[in-house]
């Protein structure tokens, strides 16, 4: 028994040991796992990031150039609508017969009182608004524009410099209250008289349509000088199938409309079905009825995700396993600075803008602290159509007068922009709104490697040197898009790091394509069952105020032409050899720089300060290229050209006015027969351009005949179009020699290859590794659809 209880006791005592161990081995793995996930926690690749200089905040005292601030807008507000001449009506209760804000921004003060205070620590310019009032109360009724400040407790209320006063009432540019009105009259009418044309012909309805439902819309400016009516204001609606997306389903069937202003009543002038032309609804229904017109029937297509104009994926996919595209990222943080609306960058330093009226603005564009440009700004996108409806034939859109500015929002981050911009929102005073509208991700700003060197040269023989040295060619973008309502528009300002700027214009989006008819043919092709995508010319006119070396300019083009000279050496007798020469010519007036390209006369264009010259005697210039150029075909002075006078020329050169600030107006739209803003008369006046504060007008353009692959939209390669500012003789060398991106390889010893090599680089030898941080873009989309599409209350802002 004893023995029995000694052997248990043994036992117990073996499995206290045992129990011992085992809690000592649990706890030793809790130790060394915690010990091992402590160190892959440290292992873990680390955020890029860096000290960064970002500050998009409203300053409380903002520059010459910044756009308008909350606080500016309220007391601009609070002011206009005290005064009472004016007689303002809120924006919710605005009619076409009432007064009421159209616009209001910031006007930029004049240049010659900028630049003394910039360069000379002159007295700030106050800052003033220009505001633009509809005066539909008025008989006759007018647009009114003036100055007011200064900001932000205004005082006066003054006229435009420069600027005609009580401009025509039939000139304003289209607004929310008149095409609302216009419409809703066209539907109701149409809806009325015409039920049963409608239904048979096109299969749908305006009202209580379900799936199958019509509108009218695109309006089609037909201007004074082409309807040959001096004071019309006329519009060709056309009918449309409201599938997604709308501008690809039109029909055969339109209605030119003219609001008369001394009766405030819109009246139907033509109506345009199946080919045939009448003046009223009622004719078209009587016709109809006793059989006498031609008729048409156009089934109304289902709608689902395969369909043609519709922006989901389909079709079979190129990868058979889904891998994400390459990325870039910022290993030390954003190299550039920002400082409200002032950038920095690698030399550069600029201030950008955004115009309601025309679109993205830089100015004081300097690089290593010398002005370049005081101003580089988009003047005005015009779109010419060529059709044999009259939907199609008259449209020449002057897109400014649908403000640009307010075009430009919801820039989506890993497609229109790089994930690591930044991203800038914009403010504008409109007529939708008392309170200042706010579109968010309006501009971005980023820095990318275009994947090309910005320079190389390889040697690869130790008898050429034996080395090689290279640099990437990294730049900083300022970007902005603009939808307009079917075309959409990419804009950027490029800064590369060798003093050379970048202005470039790129299109996509949808065609805006006509009924298909073999009427059409000569006018462009058939893209889908019954659409046409009609010949239409794109042009892109910018403002580029070149101060080089100061505001004392000239500018002279390098003339290239072919020559000869006698062959001494041929065995031929008196044998001659072609070759190329060029000569220098300084243009003295302003009708001397307009510039019509020739292919015969191929030129340089230079920019320069006679008085600032390099070793060699070379004026030190920056030279003006122009990739986009395009012959604007429409002939001179007739119908709506007059109003883009501008595309005559690839580059016309004036001597700065304040009175010529823009190469094109808001009213462009309709004023073709007396221009607000005459272009051409900017040149006409042949004033000296020798010596002298100088502009150049650059225009770009392309000719664009639709085919099957603009489908469903434009896809942007092809349509790109862009000018360079280059410095030439500024420098006494390429200024990019001192980046520190540069990589030299070379042989230790020229006369020893095999004695290897040396790596010059002038960043750290070791890559830093890190990850991007994600970009919440999509999850504040969630909570703010606004930032992309209407949230439902009226408004895209947020």
């Amino acid at each position: 028994m004893e023995k029995y209880r000694r052997s248990i006791g043994r036992w117990r005592l073996l499995a206290f040991v045992l129990l011992l161990c085992a809690l000592g081995l649990l706890v030793g793995i809790i130790i060394i796992s915690f010990v091992k996930n402590r160190q892959l926690e440290d292992q873990k690749t680390p955020y890029c990031s860096g000290k960064e200089d970002i500050n998009l905040e409203q300053p409380d005292d903002p520059s010459v150039f910044h756009d308008l601030t909350a606080v500016e807008i309220g007391g601009l507000m609070e002011y206009l609508h005290s005064q009472k001449s004016l007689n303002l009506v809120e924006p919710s209760k605005a009619r076409v017969n009432n007064s009421y804000l159209y616009l209001a921004e910031i006007y930029v003060p004049a240049k010659v009182k900028v630049l003394n205070y910039l360069d000379n620590n002159g007295v700030k310019p106050e800052r003033e608004a220009i505001v633009t009032i509809f005066r539909g109360d008025k008989r006759p009724p007018v647009v009114e524009e003036y100055l007011v400040g200064p900001l932000p407790n205004p005082s006066h209320l003054k006229e435009v410099p420069g600027r005609r006063q009580n401009i025509p009432f039939n000139l304003r540019p289209l607004n929310g209250p008149e095409l609302v009105s216009e419409i809703v009259f066209l539907e109701e009418t149409i809806h009325k008289t015409l039920y049963d044309l409608v239904l048979e012909s096109f299969g749908g309805k305006f009202r209580d349509c379900g799936e199958k439902c019509l509108t009218m819309q695109s309006p089609a400016p037909f201007s004074s000088a082409v309807s040959g009516v001096p004071h019309g204001r006329k519009i060709w609606y056309t009918m449309l199938r409201t599938i997604d997306f709308l501008i690809l389903h039109p029909l055969d069937f339109a209605v030119l409309v003219n609001f008369n202003h001394d009766t405030q009543n819109t009246e139907v002038e033509a109506v345009w079905y199946n080919g045939q032309s009448f003046s009223t609804f009622e004719e078209l229904a009587a016709g109809y009825s006793d059989g006498s017109v031609k008729k048409t029937k156009v089934p109304y297509p289902p709608e689902n995700d395969n369909t043609f104009s519709k922006l989901k994926r389909r079709g079979p996919a190129f990868q058979k396993e889904f891998k994400r595209e390459p990325l870039q990222f910022e290993p030390d943080g954003k190299r550039y600075a920002i400082h409200h609306n002032h950038v920095e960058y690698m030399g550069w330093k600029f201030y950008y803008r955004m115009a309601a009226v025309s679109g993205p603005q830089i100015y004081d564009v300097r690089f290593r602290n010398e002005r370049i440009a005081y101003e580089i700004s988009l003047q005005e996108i015009v779109v010419l159509y060529s059709g044999f409806k009259p939907g199609q034939m008259f449209p020449d859109y002057f897109d400014s007068c649908t403000l640009l500015g307010p075009q430009d929002k919801g820039l989506v981050p890993g497609v229109d922009c790089p994930v690591h911009a930044t991203y800038m929102d914009t403010s504008f005073v409109l007529e939708s709104s008392k309170e200042p509208v706010t579109f968010k991700n309006s501009f971005c700003l980023f820095e990318q490697n275009t994947g090309y060197p910005l320079r190389r040269h390889q040697s690869y023989s130790a008898g050429y040197g034996g080395y090689y040295e290279g640099m990437p060619n990294v730049v900083l973008t300022l970007r902005s898009v603009f939808t307009v309502v079917n075309y959409d528009y990419i804009f950027d300002f490029i800064f590369y790091q060798n003093g050379v700027v970048e202005v470039r214009a790129m299109s996509t989006g949808y065609i805006l394509a006509t009924f298909h008819t073999d009427q059409e043919a000569p006018y462009g092709a058939q893209v889908h069952d019954n659409i046409n995508g009609n010949l239409h010319t794109h042009l892109f006119n910018f403002k580029v105020d070149v101060d080089i070396k100061g505001k004392t300019n000239r500018f002279a083009t390098w003339d290239i032409a072919p020559t000869t000279r006698p062959n001494d050496y041929s065995a031929k007798p008196n044998a001659e050899y072609h070759m190329a020469t060029y000569t220098r010519d300084v243009k003295a007036t302003e009708q001397a720089g307009a510039y019509k390209f020739n292919f015969e006369t191929p030129k340089y264009l230079l920019f320069y300060n006679e008085q600032e010259k390099n070793a060699y005697g070379n004026p030190k210039a920056y030279r003006l290229v122009n990739n986009g150029m395009v012959k604007q075909l429409f002939s001179e002075g007739e119908g709506n050209e007059p109003a883009a006078s501008w595309s005559r020329y690839q580059v016309a050169v004036t001597q700065y006015k304040e009175s010529e600030r823009r190469s094109s107006s808001a009213y462009a739209y309709m004023d073709s027969a007396d221009p607000v803003v005459q272009f051409q008369s900017f040149i006409d006046d042949d004033e000296s351009i020798k010596d002298e504060d100088l502009v150049a007008w650059v225009t770009m353009g392309i000719h664009h005949i639709p085919h099957t692959e603009d489908l469903p939209v434009t896809p942007s390669p092809g349509m790109g179009l862009n000018f360079y500012l280059l410095p030439y003789n500024y420098f006494s060398e390429d200024p990019a020699m001192a980046s520190k991106s540069s990589v030299r390889i070379e042989l230790k010893d020229k006369t020893r290859p095999q004695d290897g090599i040396r790596v010059i680089k002038y960043e750290p030898e070791e890559d830093k590794e890190c990850v991007a941080k994600k970009n919440p873009y999509f999850e504040m989309l969630k909570k703010a659809q606004g930032m992309i599409v209407d949230d439902g209350s009226g408004s895209t802002a947020i």
